[in-house]
């Protein structure tokens, strides 16, 4: 979820129009009566057929195609990806605890790891703001519950955990089940919000905090600054190289063109939940979409997304009576602002 003023970026996008951005919902656990997640495992086959894949498999260098490279850190990347953070805090004292370092490194992975498949460069981890993040999930596990407004009534609540929950993504999960739950986005079809915020082209940087039930990722600290010293402040870093930057391309497609793990499809449910594009530049509002495989236009149902939610605007569109299958090409035309055309390839990564 997510409710926060525009970030700068987006207002260097949108020309300074005055806009905010509102939340959304995952929908609740279903492992648990009240919504509180467990460490039941989320939809993800990162989670399943990833998890068997030993060291030396990942060690070795992948093939040289895009194939090769996308199967291969689907398969590594996405390791342990269900496997909850521990937690050592404690709710009768209100303890946010130390983030889980190891946690953290399998939520960068797989935030990382879904930036990768969709052609976007990767995020860092920003260590001043972990212990704002633990409050910001302190507060949502103490109360088994969501909000990026937490007030004073609730328990374990401070003046950090409220700021950083109006800056950040909450799950009702922990941090590494969560990323995928957040591609996925179940629950807010009307603005696909979480996925739009991770895939961002503008999106640099994350904070993790995180129980084993709860988890807040930072998306826009700014105004962390001040709580950076609240709580632990383990972090998880990835430095990327500047120098290798590729000129953003303006748009973001999910799923992306080229080759694609056809367990994405099925773990997080893409022909069910939908297909999205979008801009932090173009204004897809009034855009046309169409789906063709194998020559056959093939049914959608298409729905412009409520902008500044994550990106300027975005298209999400639904398969109608059809599945996305491997070995299949999947050409996507989007008729907006500017005119789009990509191909996306399922792939079995057996």
């Amino acid at each position: 979820m997510y409710r926060s003023s525009i970030p700068a970026f987006l207002l260097l996008a949108l020309l300074a129009t005055a806009c905010s951005l509102r939340s959304g919902n995952l929908e609740p656990d279903s492992s648990s009566a009240d919504g509180a997640s467990t460490t039941k495992e989320i939809r993800s086959s990162t989670t399943s057929s990833t998890s068997a894949v030993d060291d030396e498999v990942c060690r070795a260098e992948p093939g040289p195609s895009r194939r090769d490279q996308v199967c291969h850190r689907w398969r590594c990347d996405g390791r342990d990806a269900s496997v909850a953070a521990r937690w050592s805090g404690e709710l009768s004292s209100c303890s946010a605890g130390d983030l889980d370092g190891a946690a953290a490194e399998r939520a960068l992975r797989l935030v990382n790891l879904h930036r990768f498949l969709a052609g976007v460069e990767p995020v860092t981890a920003e260590a001043t703001w972990t212990g704002a993040a633990q409050q910001c999930a302190l507060v949502a596990h103490a109360n088994g519950k969501l909000s990026h407004t937490p007030s004073p009534d609730w328990r374990c609540w401070s003046d950090v955990a409220a700021l950083t929950s109006s800056v950040s993504l909450i799950a009702n999960r922990s941090a590494p089940p969560a990323i995928a739950a957040f591609i996925e986005d179940p629950g807010n079809e009307a603005t696909m919000v979480h996925r739009r915020w991770l895939l961002s082209e503008e999106l640099k940087h994350v904070g993790f905090g995180s129980t084993d039930r709860y988890s807040c990722v930072v998306v826009d600290g700014r105004s962390l600054d001040a709580a950076a010293n609240a709580g632990a402040a383990k972090t998880v870093s990835a430095p990327v190289d500047d120098a290798e930057h590729a000129e953003p391309r303006g748009w973001v497609a999910w799923p992306p063109p080229g080759p694609v793990p056809l367990d994405v499809f099925r773990s997080e449910r893409l022909d069910e939940i939908g297909w999205t594009v979008q801009s932090s530049s173009d204004d897809l509002d009034h855009a046309t979409v169409s789906v063709t495989s194998e020559g056959t236009k093939l049914p959608i149902t298409t729905t412009a997304l409520e902008p500044l939610e994550g990106s300027r605007s975005a298209i999400r569109f639904v398969p109608e009576g059809w599945k996305t299958e491997s070995g299949r090409a999947y050409v996507v035309s989007v008729e907006g602002t500017r005119a789009l055309e990509y191909t996306v390839e399922p792939t079995g990564c057996e």
